[in-house]
């Protein structure tokens, strides 16, 4: 990173080289970006936080403008720069679209840098962030005897078998794997049907993107709701008993709402203000937006996955056994990784979300979230997670893990 009193640069970090760092210093004479509020910027961070994309995969990046009063914001494009270090590996517009050439080496990385044209900085240490764009190729043996081994031995995963698990790409499964039985004694396998839990979230996330026509459509309406800061957290997030009875009549999102916390008497509805502008992992962001903004709170609940699927595509069976938006679906690993394979090749518009406008989770000196239930420090983008505690060896991957595997 390189900085002074009109000009920074970010230079993102591959494979242990530094790229792209080119540039002279200004005279200082470039005005300073304020927010709109008036502070002055005091760094710049590139999103998302890493990217892993096949060859011909694409990627909206965006920078964020972090002013000297706190406040964040989404800084234009017109003011930035965008650079590749490789244009084999990774192209990058004006705009900031990055596009992975469809003759990319697979396993090969590259850099990007971002760098603001526009405005003087209040300090002269702005923050630097690496970002790390990967073209994968096929699991190596050693992938593959990880994940058999996880599944086989590791005590997270003995706990819940008997489980199915697999590896693939955009276009297929690479490698896939089963341990122990049923009740019926039968071999779980990738259409064995299950809940699914909180991978749900996921799921909702990709309705919502889809049905405003791509992440450039997501408003300040959906965001909130989306990253679990918009304080609607009276449902709290139990994957393991059901948060609308079935005894509902009708069981839709709307009669949901007007269910009561037992330990406030208040309805799942409320919104408190003292957790709005707040990460808290609670089901009542996604079952709200649903209601409020989703087009699904008198939708029953034996049609939910119908309406839902509709946005997904072809060929997509969902079963909501409540109306809960954040866990209640019932489906198969093939159609799970289906959604996933369609976000991969970009038909599905989630894969130009993945990491956008994603929150800290876990309490810093910057951050003070409410309550999430990994111990990582994770970030939460819309409707799943960004795995990328460089603690724990992150990478930046995307998640939405469910209570049952």
């Amino acid at each position: 990173m390189r900085s002074d009193a009109s000009r920074i640069m970010v230079c993102l970090l591959f494979s242990g080289a530094l790229f792209g760092c080119g540039g002279g210093s200004g005279d200082g004479s470039s005005p300073a970006a304020s927010s709109s509020s008036g502070a002055q910027l005091r760094s710049i961070a590139l999103s998302p936080l890493s990217l892993s994309l096949v060859p011909g995969g694409t990627q909206q990046l965006s920078v964020t403008g972090t002013f000297n009063d706190g406040s964040t914001q989404v800084l234009s494009a017109a003011g930035e720069t965008f650079q590749s270090s490789s244009n084999t590996v990774a192209t990058v517009d004006s705009t900031g679209l990055l596009s992975i050439p469809a003759n990319a080496q697979p396993g090969s990385t590259g850099t990007v840098t971002a760098r603001d044209t526009t405005s003087g900085l209040v300090t002269s240490s702005a923050q630097s962030s690496a970002l790390t764009v990967l073209v994968p190729g096929a699991p190596s043996a050693n992938s593959v005897n990880a994940a058999t081994l996880t599944a086989q031995d590791n005590p997270l995963c003995t706990a819940i078998q008997p489980l199915y698990w697999e590896i693939g790409n955009q276009d297929t499964a690479l490698v896939s794997g089963s341990e122990g039985v049923d009740s019926n004694n039968q071999q779980v396998i990738s259409t064995t049907n299950f809940s699914i839990a909180s991978a749900s979230k996921w799921i909702y996330g990709t309705y919502v993107v889809q049905l405003r026509g791509g992440a450039a459509g997501l408003t300040s309406n959906d965001i909130p709701f989306l990253n679990f800061t918009s304080g609607y957290t009276n449902m709290g997030s139990d994957d393991t008993s059901s948060q609308c009875p079935s005894t509902n009549s009708p069981d839709t999102v709307n009669v949901c709402l007007a269910e009561t916390n037992t330990n406030d008497g208040l309805p799942y509805s409320h919104q408190f203000s003292s957790t709005t502008g707040h990460f808290d992992y609670d089901s009542g962001h996604l079952e709200n937006h649903a209601s409020l903004y989703g087009g699904l709170g008198d939708i029953h609940d034996v049609d939910l996955g119908t309406t839902v699927a509709g946005e997904l595509g072809s060929s997509i069976t969902l079963l909501y056994t409540e109306p809960l938006m954040a866990g209640g679906i019932y489906t198969d690993a093939s159609t799970y990784a289906s959604i996933l394979r369609r976000i991969l090749s970009g038909t599905l518009h989630m894969r130009d979300a993945l990491g956008t406008n994603a929150v800290c989770t876990h309490p810093s000196s910057s951050c003070n979230p409410v309550y999430s239930p990994i111990p990582e420090a994770w970030h939460y983008s819309m409707a799943h997670w960004v795995e990328d505690d460089p603690a724990t060896n992150g990478d930046g991957s995307f998640s939405s893990a469910g209570a049952f595997g």
